[in-house]
């Protein structure tokens, strides 16, 4: 492909209104607000889920190591079959793989309903339904993020993923906000009953989609699992500003995740807010990330250094965590919680649009598929976290994962100048030269 210094026509309107008004034009076309509006009910569906068997494990046992396992089941899923999910996303149709991971979380999750209803729920099989979910969710999230690239293009991909983020905001309120109630007046059944319904819903609007989404390239290409997976890396040490990028990431799944096994942990046993506190902490990192989303779209265009973005926001992320260790508050945890879900939009932006424009499109859902592996330490990182709690207490745990990660981002900072100042004029987001797609 030929090089060329200059930027992909991704400019946005300059104006605020102008920005707003042209996220309301991706909302008006009619493929990508069904797509919106799925992912919506699959977010809103995965957070009641996730509720229910944190809240679930919480009832059955008191180890924080066992608690920590069911994210460490969950990595471990997904970090072994991404890259099939990435190679099998470029390949095929992306939208009926992205359906039949909508109906397998939706079979989990019914099922699992059924059981706890029956009283038969025990720990192993709560384990192994989230082994089960991450396996349809691994095989189908590469597709996720290189599907809106096919629905909307380039141009519009900023906006597209910020009001995707925004929708994530919304239902990680709206979620945990029923989910508390329904925990405290019905069970865990509840929440996993509908939230199998939201899949359920959600895939039936990908089905009305006509736009499948492939690479033809790729497609009429022969398949080799190993020679795709060898190609995907030689990108990588070709472009080694990708490696740079994804670092802020690593940093914050190995260490700060530990924040999202503990919460529950606080709710219960140092904030004694009880589930319906545990639902309003998860909602006031929502409401915070649907904030965040509001400025990201309001932005738009001018949000130019997003490899400076993918620094400072995470910092945020740590900075809140260790506020949150010490914090003996539970208005205080709520302020803060909020404050940590304005960062998440930031750099889940700036990281989507910089490896979707920046990679080829033959390579950018196994490309996507490395980071969403780098997005499982976080869950893995559930396993030494919950065993250092045990160990040395909660607070101390919590505040020692998220000063690590600050210390090495501040680092990045000061060092890794090419991060820093990529999305400027002198050191553009792109070195390939995109076709031109709206």
């Amino acid at each position: 492909m030929a090089e060329t210094s200059a930027s992909p026509d991704t400019a946005q309107p300059l104006g605020l209104g102008d920005t707003f008004r042209s996220a309301g034009g991706s909302l008006r076309d009619g493929a990508f607000a069904r797509y919106f509006w799925s992912n919506a009910l699959l977010f809103f569906a995965q957070g009641l889920v996730l509720l229910g068997a944190q809240w679930l494990l919480v009832d059955l046992t008191d180890s924080r190591t066992i608690l920590g396992l069911m994210g460490g089941i969950h990595a471990v899923v997904v970090i072994v079959l991404s890259p099939a999910g990435g190679i099998i996303a470029d390949r095929t149709s992306r939208r009926d793989l992205l359906i039949v991971g909508r109906v397998g979380l939706a079979a989990v999750a019914i099922g699992m309903a059924v059981i706890v209803a029956i009283g038969a729920a025990e720990v192993w099989i709560v384990l192994v339904a989230v082994g089960l979910e991450a396996g349809f969710l691994a095989l189908s999230q590469p597709a996720t993020q290189s599907y809106v690239f096919d629905l909307v293009g380039p141009k519009r991909l900023p906006t597209a993923i910020a009001l995707i983020g925004m929708s994530t905001g919304v239902l990680s309120f709206a979620g945990p906000s029923l989910g508390g109630p329904l925990l405290a007046l019905v069970g865990a059944q509840a929440t996993y009953l509908i939230g199998g319904v939201g899949f359920v819903v959600g895939a039936l609007l990908m089905l009305t989609i006509p736009i499948k989404g492939r690479t033809e390239a790729m497609a009429a290409s022969a398949f080799s699992l190993t020679a795709d997976i060898v190609e995907t890396v030689r990108h990588l040490r070709r472009d080694t500003l990708l490696v740079w990028v994804l670092m802020p990431a690593t940093f914050i799944t190995l260490f700060a995740g530990a924040i999202l096994l503990l919460r529950p942990v606080f709710a219960k046993d140092i904030l004694e807010v009880g589930p319906s506190g545990f639902a309003w902490l998860t909602a006031a990192f929502g409401l915070g990330n649907f904030a965040g989303s509001l400025v990201v779209i309001g932005l738009g265009e001018r949000l130019k250094l997003k490899g400076l973005v993918l620094l400072v926001a995470p910092l945020d992320w740590c900075a809140c965590m260790i506020l949150f260790a010490v914090s003996p508050w539970f208005a205080l945890s709520l302020g803060v919680e909020f404050l940590m879900g304005i960062s998440s939009p930031f750099w889940q932006v700036a990281i989507m649009t910089i490896l979707q424009i920046r990679v080829p499109a033959e390579l950018r859902s196994r490309v996507l598929a490395v980071y969403f592996m780098v997005l499982q330490f976080m869950q893995l990182n559930w396993v030494y976290s919950g065993i250092l709690a045990d160990a040395i207490g909660d607070r101390l745990a919590l505040l020692i994962m998220g000063a690590i990660p600050f210390g090495l981002l501040i680092l990045m900072l000061i060092f890794v100048r090419p991060l820093v100042t990529l999305g400027s004029d002198r050191n553009p987001l792109v070195t390939w030269t995109p076709p031109d797609s709206s």
